[in-house]
């Protein structure tokens, strides 16, 4: 495994957000934007407001939830009896103007903890509200398209206008699209589907014509990932009867993505009912409060009327196809199951929190992000007042998008602000640079230039090749400050998946003749989606990089304790720790 460190110097202008700079993800598969109800923002057409500044670029391609606005909390509390908080009620009393309104959100936000420290934390977030049609201005009702980015475009002209004194620019600016995020895996799918990577043709986007950026990380039908045999025993994982007393706990890294399934290196099982099961120590465990959290808070947007709007509806990693009729694998399906052996083959005396908020088909929900982002805090500051049992020391994130334009970045403070949060409770967040193969920052790993509330770090990682050179699908920028193995990486997979492809070859075992009967298997070639002998695979992506990092970490902090120093409660002692396996990894920040 290769890694290393990379800090421009203020000189370098390499990774500016040049106009010239590749656009990276531009749409998505109609399907998939169908199935999550988004819609791709076209700068061709983008909805514009008056008082836009002069000069200002036009917005750049996003990827967004038509039917949804990330809003903080605290400009969502009713006054006294009031059905609706002041500042819906002046944005309602605006979007009527575009035959829109929000819905005020009828439930507080869903958390894994009513009381206690961190209870408050949720309250300082966004959450999605939901925009629904209104009757116009003379009260007629006419069908109307409802789209976020035009309802966002009014606000902000109010808010400019200053024609509503609950609509201040202060706190319209806090006012967000819920971008789609997608999962740092190549898949083949090329820069139309979701995989990232440019590809070849001259009918695509990139003007690439011959060979693609991704075409040597594929293989049979285009998959980007294939059944593999390693001859070697899993990692040694030390008994927690002889770790723990000496260390006072495993380090943690929370994995927030796809959900596990069944391998043996991770602890994680069947049984008979064909229900998941954890072995005694496993290597992998949940967070069943903050999984319910989740399927909470996503099941009031939907009940609000957030149509369609695909629930996270358990822990694990289902289903393994969107198409039963057809059986192909989902792009991303086996994604948190593969990073997770990564970690064990790095750091094997770590454990892996894994947190469900992708679907199988790599996409996310920024307000789910942001919920589990404000859970995990929740989960650290009530560690760090005692319980250190439900520490966690990393932040693993192998997803992303691309924010309108550099001014709306600084619209978008809420996804920054979970992250910042978990920074200033000495959690360290590694994030994947993205397989776009441009210099445009691809959050949240675009966020690494900013300054942290305290010392602690969010690291972005680009994807090294075997021989140790930048991967060609990588995104390189100044933002992008660390880099390490992403491409052809080895890894675990569900042992109990099988897609539906079959050898493209498949014959008798000796067709001229008997052949005894333990000799008698089938001849043929290679089945591409049975994983279920193997358990293993090989993939790639800066979705694989950026927890190979956040393995080094933890290996660096058990290799820093001293005693069961990782049981000292507070973010300080969390930021000293972290800090000092850093050092002890070189890093120059």
């Amino acid at each position: 495994m290769r890694w290393f460190f990379e800090i421009p110097g203020d000189d370098d202008a390499a990774g500016r957000d040049d106009d010239d700079s590749a656009p990276g993800l531009i749409t998505l598969p109609p399907a998939l934007l169908q199935r999550h109800g988004a819609l791709a923002l076209d700068p061709g057409n983008a909805a514009d407001i008056p008082s836009r500044v002069p000069g200002r670029p036009p917005p750049r391609p996003t990827i967004y939830r038509a039917r949804t606005l990330l809003i903080p909390g605290d400009l969502l509390i009713p006054e006294d009896d009031q059905e609706e908080s002041r500042f819906i009620s002046a944005s309602n009393a605006v979007l009527a103007g575009v035959r829109m309104r929000l819905i005020q959100p009828a439930v507080p936000r869903a958390g894994a903890r009513r009381d206690g420290p961190g209870a408050g934390i949720l309250g300082a977030l966004p959450r999605p509200v939901v925009l629904a049609p209104a009757r116009g201005e003379d009260g007629s009702a006419r069908p109307v398209v409802v789209n976020a980015w035009v309802a966002l475009q009014a606000l902000r002209e109010a808010a400019a206008r200053q024609e509503h004194q609950a609509l201040n620019e202060p706190a319209v600016s806090k006012i967000t699209l819920e971008h789609l995020l997608i999962s740092s895996a190549i898949t083949g799918s090329g820069v139309h589907g979701h995989g990232g990577g440019l590809t070849g043709g001259p009918d695509h986007s990139s003007g690439v014509t011959g060979p693609g950026t991704t075409d040597s990380y594929t293989y049979s039908g285009g998959d980007t990932r294939t059944p593999v045999v390693l001859a070697l025993d899993p990692p040694y994982r030390e008994p927690a009867d002889t770790l723990i007393p000496e260390y006072g706990r495993r380090p943690v890294v929370a994995v927030l993505d796809t959900g596990v399934r069944a391998h043996p290196w991770l602890g994680v099982g069947r049984d008979p009912q064909g229900d998941y099961i954890f072995v005694n120590d496993s290597f992998v465990v949940i967070d069943d409060a903050m999984q319910l959290a989740i399927y909470q808070e996503g099941q009031n947007a939907a009940d609000d009327g957030d149509r369609p709007r695909q629930l996270i509806q358990q822990p694990w990693d289902t289903p393994i196809t969107a198409n039963p009729l057809v059986g192909e694998l989902d792009t991303d399906i086996g994604h948190c199951t593969f990073i997770a052996g990564l970690v064990r083959q790095v750091a094997p005396n770590a454990q892996v929190l894994a947190v469900r908020i992708m679907h199988s088909d790599g996409i996310v929900y920024e307000g789910d992000l942001i919920h589990a982002l404000g859970l995990l805090a929740e989960r650290v500051a009530f560690a760090e007042a005692g319980d250190m049992a439900a520490m966690v020391d990393v932040v693993s994130l192998s997803l992303g998008c691309f924010d309108e334009s550099p001014a709306d970045v600084d619209f978008s403070s809420g996804l920054w602000l979970a992250i910042e949060i978990l920074l200033g409770l000495g959690v360290t967040v590694v994030a994947a640079a993205g397989n776009y193969s441009t210099s445009r920052p691809f959050f949240p790993a675009g966020f690494s230039e900013r300054p942290p509330r305290g010392t602690v770090p969010l690291i972005s990682v680009g994807a090294l090749n075997p021989n140790g050179t930048k991967a060609l699908f990588s995104d390189e920028g100044r933002w992008v400050n660390t880099w390490a193995s992403g491409a052809h990486v080895v890894s675990t997979f569900p042992t109990d998946i099988n897609g539906s492809r079959s050898p493209e070859i498949r014959t008798r075992a000796h067709p001229a003749g008997e052949m005894p009967p333990a000799a008698d298997l089938p001849r043929e070639a290679l089945d591409p989606d049975d994983y279920g002998d193997s358990g293993l695979a090989t993939w790639s992506g800066t979705s694989f990089s950026a927890p190979l990092l956040a393995a080094l970490i933890v290996r660096a902090l058990l290799a820093g304790a001293v005693g069961p120093s990782l049981n000292d409660p507070g973010a300080q002692a969390a930021t000293d720790r972290t800090m000092a396996a850093l050092a002890a990894m070189n890093w120059p920040g």
